[in-house]
């Protein structure tokens, strides 16, 4: 691993003198709520085609009648790790996509195994400590979907996202985050607060992302496990969830809008977190 460039040193915190990654922590389980990132199915050619990638995942693939040779491709895939394909009508796509542009192909999705916090936190990123993300009432699929995206394009160990007043984790952020949602471990936690205080236990640093943050992003210390903590699209970070927070971050801004998208802010900040230990740009393709 490449030195660190970073010139923003973490402070210590009392009584957390073991940070070595990659040792289990016993984590307190029941503060949050384990649940698979996709309940049903997803929808969108990018989607589906990423989905067959991962076989053990797809039920069954469901493409429309009068759009089956424009398809050859994803059923060519089905084929290869042996999932069923149905034809069917337009309408029929439509009620199993919730009347969302579903591009001719819907699959259904077996639910993955739940995820523990112990994974997270033991995890890696780009062969080093683990890059956990945390979004924090997210409530645009678009958003959510772009933020998941771009954590699996750093190869992230994974992310919180609550259970209330957050996008729901269904087929639409999938197809937004062109199916990374389906290769990144996502956990839900009913209190994200606590589950943050989980994460600070383990001897992960956590930093929030805010415009009037106090450390410029380029400055941050991200060479130990981190969590980066996104708020609402309008409102921010929570305050309950700001104070969880060892420090706040900020992304400078030279023209003349004082912020960014929260999608764009956080892939921004992700992209850095591991740029910064690597001296290099890592390889996301």
């Amino acid at each position: 691993m490449g030195s660190r460039r970073s010139n923003q040193r973490r402070p210590s915190r009392p009584g957390r003198n073991n940070r070595r990654h990659g040792r289990r922590y016993g984590l307190a389980t029941h503060l949050t709520k384990p649940r698979p990132a996709i309940t049903s199915g997803i929808w969108g050619r990018r989607a589906v085609t990423e989905a067959l990638k991962h076989g053990d995942t797809v039920d069954r693939v469901f493409i429309e009648r009068s759009e089956a040779d424009s398809l050859m491709a994803i059923r060519d895939a089905a084929a290869q790790t042996a999932v069923a394909v149905t034809f069917v009508e337009t309408t029929e796509l439509d009620e199993l996509s919730y009347g969302s542009m579903h591009q001719g192909v819907f699959a259904s999705i077996q639910p993955g195994p739940p995820i523990d916090m112990n994974e997270l936190v033991t995890g890696s990123t780009n062969n080093g400590p683990p890059v956990i993300l945390a979004c924090d009432q997210i409530q645009d699929v678009g958003n959510l979907g772009a933020l998941l995206r771009s954590l699996e394009a750093i190869d992230g160990a994974g992310a919180l996202v609550p259970t209330r007043r957050s996008a729901a984790l269904t087929g639409g952020v999938a197809r937004a985050s062109a199916g990374a949602s389906l290769r990144t471990k996502i956990m839900e936690v009913t209190n994200m607060t606590r589950a943050l205080m989980e994460l600070r236990n383990a001897g992960v640093w956590i930093y929030g992302l805010d415009a009037d943050g106090d450390i410029d992003h380029d400055a941050a210390d991200f060479s130990g496990p981190t969590c980066l903590v996104v708020g609402n699209e309008a409102q921010g970070i929570r305050d309950a969830v700001r104070k969880s927070c060892d420090a706040m971050l900020r992304i400078r801004m030279y023209g003349g809008i004082g912020s960014l998208n929260v999608s764009v802010a956080g892939a921004i900040v992700m992209y850095h977190a591991v740029k910064s230990r690597e001296g290099s740009a890592p390889d996301v393709n």
